[in-house]
């Protein structure tokens, strides 16, 4: 089997809750987005088998998988995409960087791996290890009431791990996250993202200031550094998010005791290749994580169903149904949710098919 055609589609996902807080590296760390604009590659074989990936970028903070496409398509043209970690290397050495295209072509290579051999990705990840994984949802709003409101809402519909938006203001931070936490009934999670966005100064006052609760703090400031300072300093769980880029910081987190949870996502690490890896490592270590993507539709969310589907229910954090944050689709069928859970599809490959009434036509094809 041979690639013969690489095929991009570019799709805008307006954001259903009206506006998502920037954190990450951007310059300005308070920049909010309500549109985000999604890369979708369809990969053609010699025998007829067809694989689809999706990366989406978060904000302004990559330049997306479009750019990259061409030299990642000349180097990949006539290779097998069976043989992922070929794949692999083979991107790598033809373009440094660039981690939204290369997963995005990463995950079309397992769709057409789990087609060609008749399995659904899951299986070939490993196994079912957890049919339903658990899902979060973001609560965006900063008013107590609103807030209120938001998170009945979901836990009428089964969630039980809720992210606050936090790193506005280290007052209002304080006052969020205790009036949040006070909501929180038994069994549920309540943790705070200040997505980089805290200086450590702030993150320190923070801290201290919500010592005393069950709840847990994310990615509080922007290096690694400061983060582990933070952890020193405070008996809160922490997880680490934008920090978690390549093996060699999960082996570092696992050498310094920095996190309790790490999220692994495909797009910020290269692809599903690279964040199976990852992921193994740190369960191996007894690190807990959350297997998901940047953003993105259906396409997204079916191989985060799979990716998490695959991972040892003990060490599952939890992971997001990331088309259900945006109005306009990518792929069909999504993977279905019920009760505060997502669920893969049992069906060869991903599960899923591009949505092309809604991507419209190619804005490249290379073959």
């Amino acid at each position: 089997m041979k690639i013969t055609k690489v095929r991009a589609f570019q799709k805008d996902l307006p954001y259903s809750g009206g506006g998502l807080a920037m954190g990450d590296r951007s310059a300005d760390r308070g920049e909010i987005f309500d549109t985000f604009n999604s890369t979708v590659v369809v990969i053609d074989t010699d025998s007829g088998i067809s694989g689809v990936g999706e990366s989406c970028p978060w904000g302004t903070m990559n330049i997306g998988a479009l750019p990259a496409l061409p030299s990642l398509a000349e180097a990949l043209l006539g290779k097998d995409p069976r043989d992922v970690h070929t794949i692999e290397r083979a991107m790598d050495a033809a373009i440094e960087q660039n981690s939204y295209a290369k997963s995005t072509v990463d995950m079309a290579c397992w769709d057409i791996l789990g087609k060609s051999a008749g399995m659904p990705v899951y299986r070939l990840l490993g196994g079912m290890q957890i049919d339903g994984a658990p899902l979060y949802r973001c609560v965006m709003e900063q008013e107590h009431d609103q807030i209120r409101s938001e998170m009945e809402q979901y836990r009428a519909a089964g969630y039980k791990f809720f992210k606050l938006r936090v790193g506005i203001e280290p007052e209002k931070d304080i006052a969020l996250i205790r009036f949040a936490a006070g909501l929180a009934q038994p069994g549920e999670v309540v943790y705070a993202d200040a997505n980089c966005r805290w200086t450590l100064h702030d993150a320190l006052r923070v801290v201290r200031a919500v010592d005393d609760l069950d709840i847990m703090i994310e990615q509080p400031c922007l290096t690694y550094e400061e983060c582990l300072h933070v952890r020193s300093r405070t008996n809160l769980s922490m997880k680490l998010d934008e920090l978690v880029t390549d093996l060699s910081i999960a082996e570092r987190m696992t050498r310094d005791l920095i996190a309790d949870v790490a999220c692994v996502k495909m797009s910020r690490v290269g692809g599903l290749t690279k964040a199976r890896r990852i992921r193994d490592y740190l369960v191996d270590h007894g690190i807990k994580v959350v297997t998901e993507c940047m953003m993105g539709g259906e396409v997204v969310s079916a191989a985060v169903s799979h990716f998490a589907a695959s991972t040892p229910p003990e060490l599952l954090f939890n992971t997001t149904d990331l088309h259900s944050y945006h109005t306009e689709p990518t792929g069909t069928p999504a993977p279905p949710t019920s009760d505060g859970r997502m669920y893969c599809h049992d069906t060869p490959g991903l599960g899923v098919e591009p949505d092309f009434d809604s991507l419209g036509d190619p804005v490249a094809v290379f073959e």
